[in-house]
């Protein structure tokens, strides 16, 4: 059995035959990972006979639930493939389509990494995406696999052709990507971690960027909290940071209810998607709820936040301010550090002066930096 922070994988049961149907069946899965979709309980059940003799195939289920959501396998590089050699292995997984984009593979994988190498004691591993499935690439690309070549090969299953990029990660990088430092911003980390996040932030919301200034100011502001400021080092490399702000809801009843905000939060251009802007995340929020506060608001993407607890601030009844009525909040996100600190409490986030700066000083801030095109992109949110 293989465990990670959200995920199960213990080995297929008969008894699941009718969950594994139900994931199988969808004709949106069977051909990105190589196989037809199941045409009944009972073809799924025969599956999980055949692979009851196969140790190392694990059905991926939920810990709240116990439910399986996907399926997971590692295969001895003999046996998958007379190329590779004694001491690799192949990994192949595959999710429902339900489960798409909530992180489960990336987590899964990143887990039978572990297991492969630390119990099987595997030098190498190897994944494969067809040609044109993105989301596959991105997977192994998050937990650090690298393109080796591109291969021709006969699906059986499918009865045709298919163009397949293999991938590969050594025991020499994986053990790489675990040697990560979290700390304490120092004095003498600041010009790196500003021009960090100014490669991050460059031309991404707005021609050129201002989080580096911002950053830059916030530590001399007196809302600024000092214990909650990090940084992630990699092999002596700084490659992420993050930082909170106090400030408060002005509640509807009068109150002033005070919460913390965040950011800016970065992870080094070539090393995102692999990780670990979770890991900085969620080391930062269990320290924050250490130190006794009780939410953080702030402006970001669900679809990544959201796997660190966050949701939707209105769900809270907690407004953005200056935003219309009617408007697009779902930029506008929370997550609660002590349970229950945010009921009863209703009204409107103050964003701290602080992050408000002039366009002038941006501009000279950032004559301290080698020059960087300004680029006008699509999607940018600023001009």
């Amino acid at each position: 059995m293989i465990e990670t922070e959200r995920l199960i994988l213990r080995p297929w049961q008969v008894s699941d035959a009718g969950d594994l149907y139900e994931l199988a069946k969808d004709d949106r899965i069977g051909p990105a990972a190589g196989w037809k979709p199941h045409k009944s309980v009972e073809e799924s059940e025969n599956i999980i006979k055949a692979v009851l003799s196969e140790p190392e195939t694990y059905a991926v289920c939920l810990k709240e639930t116990g439910k399986p959501v996907g399926s997971l396998g590692i295969m001895p590089g003999e046996t998958a493939n007379p190329k590779r050699g004694k001491n690799e292995a192949e990994i192949g997984y595959w999710i429902g389509v339900e489960y798409w984009g909530q992180g489960l593979i990336p987590e899964a994988v990143r887990g039978a990494c572990r297991y492969a190498f630390e119990e099987l004691g595997m030098e190498a591993l190897w994944c494969g995406y067809f040609d044109g499935n993105e989301k596959s690439k991105r997977v192994q690309e998050k937990c650090g696999f690298k393109y080796v070549n591109t291969e021709r090969l006969f699906m059986s299953q499918l009865g045709e052709y298919r163009l397949v990029h293999c991938t590969k990660l050594t025991r020499e990088d994986w053990q790489k990507m675990q040697e990560y430092v979290l700390r304490p911003e120092e004095k003498a980390d600041e010009a790196e971690v500003e021009n960090l996040v100014r490669e991050s932030f460059w031309n991404v919301y707005r021609p050129g960027c201002s989080e580096h200034y911002v950053i830059h100011v916030l530590r001399d502001d007196p809302a600024f909290v000092k214990e909650l400021d990090f940084v992630m080092e990699l092999g002596g490399r700084i490659i992420g940071q993050n930082m909170f702000m106090k400030t408060f809801i002005d509640g509807n009843d009068g109150r002033k209810v005070p919460v913390l905000t965040m950011g800016p939060i970065c992870i080094a251009n070539d090393l995102k998607r692999m990780g670990y802007g979770k890991i900085l995340l969620d080391h930062s929020l269990k320290e924050a709820e250490k130190l006794g506060y009780g939410a953080v608001l702030f402006e970001g993407n669900i679809k990544f936040y959201g796997k660190s607890g966050f949701t939707y601030a209105r769900e809270f009844g907690i407004r953005y301010h200056d935003l219309p009525e009617g408007a697009d909040d779902s930029f506008f996100l929370c997550r609660e550090l002590i349970p229950g600190y945010l009921r009863n409490v209703t009204g409107v986030y103050n964003t701290p002066m602080g992050y408000y700066v002039d366009d002038k000083d941006v501009e000279e801030f950032d004559r301290r930096f080698p020059p960087k095109q300004k680029l006008k992109l699509p999607g940018q949110l600023f001009d």
